[in-house]
């Protein structure tokens, strides 16, 4: 017998140490959140998605501005051409016209618009404006992903202050179990009491265990954001809590989020984008006039019969104009076409605006409504700690049952959960009042 007890120390050892080794095999790192939302930028897949918008956008651009150059085109023809099959008028006679079966043609054109209505110009104006937006929407961008992985740095240092709290905890039961087993053995307190503070404590471990899970989820999920391996576990800035939050006025808020906030920006340049395709509609009402230029190198002539079988060359400039008439009752249709879009656009923006101004409100409600919150349940957490020393001391002395002493416990760890939430949610919801503003 006591050789398999043996064998099932052992074993448990081997376990406790394997576990150990594992641990240590994961890469534990503290990080500020400044170096976390840098290396989100560095690595998000999301980010490089939307940079991609702007390289595209700016590329757009670029061509845009080709216009602006001559159009140059040749081609080279080479073939075989057939005799001619000549008819008097009335068909009543035929006969065969040679000419040279070898056919070559080589051309060069060139065209440069020198007047267009201001099409080209309001259209590199056009490609330029939309890269505006692709530029602004990759900021904007930049802010969900920088609030998305302020949440999930959040979420760790939650769970790590919570399984902090369940160890603090599971100590204490542990503490107060001994001194029950020493009651029972004097036959101060009945076996119930070991076993209900037993179930306290098995609650109180496997607490520690969801929550080990937990870290390990959220880890997996921030690393994927910002590019770590899965083994890396983050060490959360233990200042971050401790930092104050600069007190503005609501009024100050708003006026910077009508200065910076991203998608009011976007609304503006939307604005000066249709009103530039109000422009490019109008176009349509003037002539283009253009030069252009051009030589043909052709063999055989075939200008004379018969035909000779010789190279020619012929070229041609000046001057041309060219005027679409369906635009005198296009254009009017399509003009207030464009009109009723910037007029749409102008209403975005004031709607933008308005939703602004309400987001920045409501998140500065929010947070110092969790600044009060965090007030009132840290003197909550006071009120909870000492109701729980002083029923645990009536208890010790027989003043108090079990169940008075259990339920002093879950509400004091009932308190330091809340505690740890509000202080991890002041912190959050200045993030998303920064958010709001444009400014995170």
């Amino acid at each position: 017998m006591k050789y398999r007890y043996r064998i099932v120390i052992v074993s448990l050892l081997l376990l406790h140490c394997s576990g150990l080794l594992a641990q240590d095999t994961l890469s534990h790192k503290m990080l500020t959140m400044k170096e976390v939302f840098n290396l989100a930028l560095n690595n998000s897949v999301q980010l490089k998605v939307v940079e991609k918008y702007t390289e595209l956008a700016k590329q757009k651009t670029e061509i845009d501005k080709l216009y602006r150059l001559p159009d140059i085109s040749t081609g080279l023809n080479y073939g075989y051409i057939s005799n001619a099959d000549i008819w008097n008028p009335s068909f009543s006679e035929h006969q065969k016209g040679h000419i040279p079966h070898q056919f070559t043609q080589l051309t060069v054109q060139a065209a440069e618009a020198i007047f267009k209505g201001g099409e080209i110009n309001n259209s590199i104006r056009k490609s330029t404006l939309e890269e505006q937006v692709a530029v602004l929407s990759l900021e904007k961008s930049t802010q969900d992903i920088k609030l998305l992985v302020a949440a999930q740095y959040l979420d760790i240092y939650r769970a790590i202050n919570l399984k902090q709290v369940y160890i603090n905890n599971a100590k204490l039961a542990e503490s107060r179990l001994k001194n029950i087993l020493v009651m029972q053995k004097q036959g101060i307190v009945t076996q119930n009491d070991v076993l209900r503070t037993q179930l306290t404590l098995s609650d109180l471990r496997l607490a520690i265990r969801k929550t080990d899970n937990s870290i390990a989820i959220l880890n997996k999920q921030l690393n994927m954001v910002t590019g770590q391996a899965d083994e890396s576990r983050l060490i959360p800035d233990s200042t971050l809590l401790n930092e104050q939050q600069p007190a503005e006025s609501v009024t100050s808020f708003t006026e910077a989020a009508y200065r910076e906030n991203h998608e009011l920006k976007i609304a503006a340049v939307e604005n000066s984008i249709a009103e530039t395709n109000i422009k490019l509609l109008g176009t349509d009402r003037y002539p283009e006039i253009f030069v252009f230029t051009g030589s043909a190198l052709q063999r055989p002539f075939l200008n004379s019969i018969p035909a000779i079988d010789i190279f020619y060359n012929v070229w041609q400039a000046g001057i041309g104009v060219k005027y679409n008439i369906s635009s005198i009752y296009q254009s009017p249709r399509k003009i207030k076409l464009g009109k009723i879009q910037l007029e749409q656009s102008k209403q975005k923006e004031l709607l933008q605006r308005q939703n602004v101004g309400v987001d920045v409100s409501s998140r500065y409600i929010k947070y110092n409504e969790a600044i009060d919150e965090f007030t009132t349940l840290k003197s909550d957490q006071q009120s909870a700690d000492e109701n729980y020393r002083i029923v645990e001391k009536k208890y010790f002395n027989q003043l108090a049952l079990i169940t008075d002493l259990i339920d002093a416990t879950s509400t004091k760890i009932e308190a330091e959960t809340k505690v740890v939430n509000a202080r991890i949610n002041v912190v959050y919801t200045y993030y998303q009042l920064l958010k709001a503003v444009g400014t995170l």
